[in-house]
């Protein structure tokens, strides 16, 4: 029997920071921010705290990769989604963005605002992670309505906030769930965004 090939050092790093990772996401999503210790990380990662600060400095370093992790995530959803090629219609892009906003690895992201939100030191290092989240979100949205007409600064403010919509609509509903209301929900933005596109192409028919 010929032996497996042995892992480089490069592989086996690269596999423990993404179990560590991994690890804190799953923490964070199952067992909220404040009890996600790295004892808890270490536990579920199988890899012990002398291991995780191999690579992490701290769990603030820890944390705000397992943000950076979900965004990448995010994107290749998208991407992934995008790949089927063809015009992408708003109400496809409208459902896509529900549930990515219900994935269980989002819940991440909104525990981690909410927790920076009296923390300075999460919050200035979220801020980058943000930024890069939502760029490359209103990027991917104008991409895939280009050529349309539509202003692309319009695109970017719609995509933006439908997805603060059904972040929101995500939080809220394990508290007060009204699913009568969520194909409304879908089919009214739509509406929305059909009569406030056809009043900028008017307005500006580049």
């Amino acid at each position: 029997m010929t032996a497996s090939p042995r892992r480089t050092q490069a592989q086996r790093r690269s596999e423990t920071i993404e179990a560590l990772i991994d690890a804190t996401i799953e923490a964070i999503a199952e067992v909220g921010y404040h009890r996600t210790s790295l004892g808890e990380v270490c536990q579920r990662s199988g890899i012990s705290k002398g291991g995780l600060f191999r690579h992490f400095a701290s769990r603030l370093e820890l944390v705000v990769a397992a943000a950076e992790e979900v965004g990448r995530r995010h994107f290749a959803a998208f991407d992934e989604f995008r790949a089927e090629g063809g015009s992408v219609e708003i109400v496809d892009l409208l459902l896509f963005a529900r549930k990515e906003s219900r994935d269980p690895s989002n819940s991440v992201w909104f525990e981690l605002l909410v927790a920076a939100r009296t923390d300075p030191e999460l919050r200035e290092r979220l801020n980058p992670v943000a930024v890069t989240l939502y760029d490359n979100i209103e990027a991917r949205a104008a991409a895939a309505f280009a050529g349309r007409g539509i202003p692309s600064d319009v695109i970017r403010l719609f995509a933006t906030s439908a997805l603060h919509m059904f972040d929101g609509e995500a939080i809220f509903r394990h508290t007060y769930p009204r699913p009568e209301l969520e194909a409304e929900r879908i089919a009214a933005t739509a509406s929305l965004y059909e009569s406030l596109t056809s009043a900028e192409t008017r307005a500006d028919p580049r």
